[in-house]
């Protein structure tokens, strides 16, 4: 992690967990992946989809990108504490 992302992610991780996983999970990811893997990879032959089915790919894929968010937040926070421990290591070793 360069300073640049370290001190981008203190700003967003100042927002908070659950607004994170919410916009970068839910509504960056699973919003769009929902929309391609609905309406355009899956496209069933007939050209209609049921709304039942509609609904459960809705479930699935809001599902998939809070998970998604929830795993880029770990994953982004366990590489800032590790930067943030490495810094704190190295104020402190410093001799006086």
């Amino acid at each position: 992690m360069n300073d640049r992302h370290f001190q981008k992610w203190q700003k967003m991780r100042a927002k908070g967990k659950g607004r994170f996983i919410l916009i970068r999970g839910l509504l960056a990811w699973g919003l769009p992946m929902f929309m391609i893997m609905t309406f355009v990879a899956n496209k069933p032959a007939s050209g209609q989809m049921s709304p039942g089915m509609i609904a459960l790919n809705a479930f699935i894929w809001a599902i998939a990108g809070l998970v998604f968010g929830y795993f880029t937040w770990a994953v982004s926070e366990r590489a800032y504490q590790k930067v943030l421990q490495s810094r704190e290591n190295a104020i402190t070793s410093l001799p006086e």
